[in-house]
Order: C-alpha cells, then structure tokens, then sequence
C-alpha cells in the first residue's frame, strides 16, 4: 500500500511539474501576441502617417496643375475669341485668324511626362536632404544651441519641425497649436521617432 500511494505522490508531483510548464509556455505565446499585437498597430500608424504625407504631396501637385490649366484655357479662350493682346497694354485687338494661324504649340507650354517625373524626382530627392540635414540640426540643439523661430518658419518637413519643437521641451498641444495639426498626428509622428 505504501508504495501505491509513494507512487501516486511522484505521478502527482510529475503532472504538476507538467502542468507548470505548459502554464510558462501559455505565458510566452501570450506575450509574444501582444508584442505582435503591437508591432501591427504601430506599423498601421506609420502607414497612416506616410499616407497622410502622400495625400499632401498630391494636393500640392494637383493645386500646380490646375494653375497651369487654368492659365493654358485662359490662352486657349483668348485665341478662341480672335483677340491677340496688344503688345503696348491697351485694348485687345481683334485679328482675322485665318490671316494669322497661330502656332498652338507655342502659346500653350505642355509638360512632357518625363519631365514632369523628372521634377517630381528632384522634389522627393530635396525633401530627403532637408530630412538628412536635420539630425545636423537636432544634434547642435542638444550641444545647448537654441532653435529659433528663423529656421523654424524655412522650408522644412512637418516631421522636422514636430522634432525640432519636440526637443525643445513643447508639449504635444503646443506643437499641434504651432504646426496647425492635430495631437494624435503629432503623437504618431514622435511615438515613431522616438
């Protein structure tokens, strides 16, 4: 009898030995889908946040064109109306179109694609020299030297400035305030560059 029950106290203490292993591991693969969890939120803010700048590149892009357009159809209107502006400044002059063909090309500047991509191209390669420029920046504060408002109000990416006003010690409303954005667009920007 006593070694029944000698042999049920270690097939017990065996199953809880097991129990507790099964118990860590539970715990490992809990912890590890939280960071997962994690990971995925913060890469669906910094996808949120590259599309917002995206979405402002397209508006800046699409505000150019139409100026352009809008500058060609007023060319277009004018020739369509047989008016050719006086070259003095006074009044248009009305001109017989068949005496003077105009050359369509010559008055309505087209963009060829490749230099539209070639511009486009160049604007992305200036915005990543402002961006590598601006650790320069960022590093001279931290030696005691003061952002003023000068460099804040050049040319300079929204991300820049967040980091900029950041390390300056403003806080997240302050920053949302001066940079015209809302606290959890700031919030997304420091929390990935931090």
């Amino acid at each position: 009898m006593a070694t029944v029950f000698i042999i049920l106290t270690i097939s017990q203490l065996i199953s809880f030995y097991l129990i507790f292993i099964l118990n860590s591991k539970m715990s490992k693969f809990k912890d590890l889908e939280s960071r997962q969890d994690k990971m995925m939120e913060e890469m669906e803010n910094a996808i949120s946040v590259y599309l917002l700048e995206i979405k402002e590149e397209n508006d800046r892009f699409i505000h150019e064109l139409t100026k352009i357009k809008t500058s060609q159809q007023k060319s277009v209107l004018n020739l369509q109306a047989g008016t050719v502006p006086d070259p003095i400044g006074k009044e248009p002059v009305e001109d017989d179109l068949q005496k003077n063909v105009v050359n369509l090309d010559a008055i309505l500047p087209t963009i060829p694609k490749a230099i539209a991509k070639n511009a486009y191209i160049q604007q992305k390669k200036n915005m990543a020299k402002e961006q590598e420029n601006m650790p320069d920046v960022i590093a001279n504060e931290k030696k005691g030297h003061k952002l003023n408002d000068e460099m804040l109000q050049k040319d300079v990416s929204l991300k820049d400035k967040v980091l900029a006003l950041h390390q300056e010690g403003k806080s997240i409303e302050e920053i949302a305030k001066i940079t015209q954005k809302g606290k959890t667009e700031i919030e997304l920007l420091l929390k990935f560059q931090a």
